[in-house]
C-alpha cells in the first residue's frame, strides 16, 4: 500500500480541456482567470502526495490571475496556503493585505481571507495544511511574508518535505503531520524570527545546514569547510550536529542520492539519468550506479521506470475526477492514505 498521488498534466490538452481541468483542480480553493491583457486560458501542472490531512506538491502554471471570493471561503474547506515560488511571483491581495512575492519567497496564505492577484508563470512548491491541524492559528493572525529568518527555515522545511514525500509510507504519515503541524505552529506563530525556546535551536541550525547541503550538491568541493563557512558556523559545530547521523560527508552522500531519487521519482523531471546524477555531483556514472543500488536495493533505470508506470495509472485528467479528489483531501472524515479514486 502506498500513499495516495497527485499527478496531471495540461500540456497536450486543447486549450478548453486544459483550462476546464486546472479550473477544476483549483475550484474549491480559487477561480483561475487570464489577465485582462492576454486572451490566453490559465493552465497548470501539479505532482505531489497526499500525506494524511496534508498536500505538498510541485505546481507549475503560465501567467493569470487567482481570485477567491466570499462564496468560496463560505462553502469550502478552511485551510493555510504556504506557497513557495521557486521562479515567477505574483502581485495582490492575500491574507487581508497587498503583497508582492518573488523568487525564493514564501507567500503564507491565509484562505479565510479573499484572494485577488495576478502571477506570472511560475514554479512553485505548495503545502496546504487545514487550519485545525494547526490549532490556536485564528483567522487574521497570519501575515503574507515572513522574515527573512523564517522564510529560509519554512523553505528548508517545505524542500525537505517534498523531497522525501515520495518515499514516506502510510504507518509513517501521522507522524509526519504531527511533525509538520508542530514546526508550522512554532514557526508561524513566533513573533520575530530570533525568538523560541533554545531547544529548537539545533534543529533549526540542521534545517538549515541540510538546505545548504541540498543547494551545493553539484558543488565538486562540498566539504566541512565550505558548509562551515556557508553557515557561519565553526567546523566543531558542524561535526557535533551531523554525529548522529554519521558524520557529515556520509550524510552529503546520502543527500546525493534521496535527491536523485526524488527526481526520479518526479514525472515531470526530463533531464537524463546520468544528467541528473551529474548535476547533484557525481562524477562518476559507474560510482553513482553502485551507490544506488546499494542504497536502494534497486537499479537507478529500474527505478525510474518503475515510478512513471505509477504515475501514469494515476494520472487526473478528468475534470470530475479532479474536482471530487480536492474535496476528499479536504475532508477531515476521509481515512489517512485512502483516496478510493
Amino acid at each position: 500500500m502506498t500513499i495516495p498521488r497527485l499527478y496531471y498534466v495540461t500540456t497536450g490538452l486543447d486549450d478548453e480541456k486544459a483550462f476546464a481541468t486546472w479550473s477544476a483542480v483549483l475550484s474549491p480553493l480559487f477561480e483561475p482567470r487570464p489577465w485582462t491583457r492576454s486572451k490566453s486560458l490559465p493552465t497548470g501542472s501539479a505532482n505531489g502526495a497526499i500525506l494524511g490531512d496534508m498536500v505538498i506538491a510541485k505546481v507549475s502554471f503560465a501567467a493569470q490571475a487567482f481570485v477567491r471570493d466570499a462564496h468560496r471561503i463560505a462553502s469550502t474547506p478552511d485551510h493555510i496556503l504556504l506557497h513557495l515560488y521557486m521562479s515567477g511571483g505574483f502581485n495582490g491581495m492575500i491574507s487581508g493585505e497587498q503583497t508582492s512575492i518573488g523568487p525564493g519567497k514564501v507567500a503564507v496564505i491565509d484562505l479565510a481571507h479573499e484572494v485577488r492577484t495576478r502571477a506570472f508563470a511560475s514554479n512553485t512548491l505548495t503545502l496546504i495544511v487545514p487550519r485545525r491541524v494547526l490549532g490556536s492559528i485564528s483567522p487574521g493572525t497570519l501575515k503574507p511574508r515572513l522574515d527573512p529568518r523564517r522564510n529560509e527555515l519554512l523553505t528548508a522545511y517545505m524542500r525537505s518535505l517534498q523531497e522525501r514525500s515520495s518515499q514516506i509510507s502510510p504507518h509513517e504519515v501521522a507522524g509526519t503531520v504531527s511533525n509538520a503541524a508542530q514546526f508550522l505552529r512554532r514557526l508561524l506563530l513566533q513573533e520575530d524570527s530570533e525568538a523560541g525556546n533554545s531547544r529548537h535551536a539545533e534543529g533549526d541550525l540542521l534545517s538549515l545546514a541540510e538546505a545548504a547541503i541540498r543547494d551545493n550538491l553539484a558543488v565538486g568541493k562540498l566539504s566541512p569547510d565550505f558548509l562551515a563557512e556557508k553557515l557561519g558556523i565553526s567546523r566543531a559545530t558542524l561535526y557535533r550536529v551531523f554525529a548522529p547521523r554519521g558524520g557529515i560527508m556520509r550524510y552529503v552522500q546520502e543527500r546525493r542520492l534521496v535527491a536523485v531519487r526524488a527526481a526520479l521519482s518526479d514525472p515531470l523531471e526530463t533531464r537524463k539519468l546520468s544528467r541528473i546524477a551529474s548535476d547533484l555531483g557525481f562524477n562518476s556514472e559507474a560510482h553513482f550506479s553502485r551507490a544506488f543500488r546499494l542504497q536502494f536495493g534497486t537499479t537507478a533505470s529500474q527505478y525510474r521506470k518503475l515510478q512513471f508506470e505509477a504515475s501514469t495509472q494515476t494520472q487526473l485528467t478528468s475534470p470530475e475526477v479532479v474536482n471530487r479528489w480536492w474535496m476528499d483531501v479536504t475532508r477531515a472524515r476521509r481515512a489517512s492514505g485512502d483516496l478510493n479514486l
